[in-house]
């Protein structure tokens, strides 16, 4: 129970944290294109990362959060 609750707080915390550096010039540089990878600009594929980082989140959040439920 208390493992589920701390990894529960870690995910939102690390939500918060990366929808917040998504908008700082760390993600959206002013007109920088490179490096790129694989052809696809700065912008695009770290977006695209941030994307997959965050639908890993949601996945971990909602399979803790619903073994939280059904234990209380």
């Amino acid at each position: 129970m208390k493992n589920t609750k701390i990894t529960w707080i870690i995910v939102r915390i690390m939500l918060v944290l990366i929808s917040i550096l998504v908008f700082t010039p760390l993600v959206m540089p002013m007109e920088r294109y490179s490096p790129e990878l694989f052809g696809l600009p700065y912008l695009l594929w770290v977006g695209i990362l941030v994307y997959f980082a965050l639908v890993a989140l949601i996945s971990i959040g909602v399979k803790v959060h619903s073994k939280i439920l059904k234990e209380e």
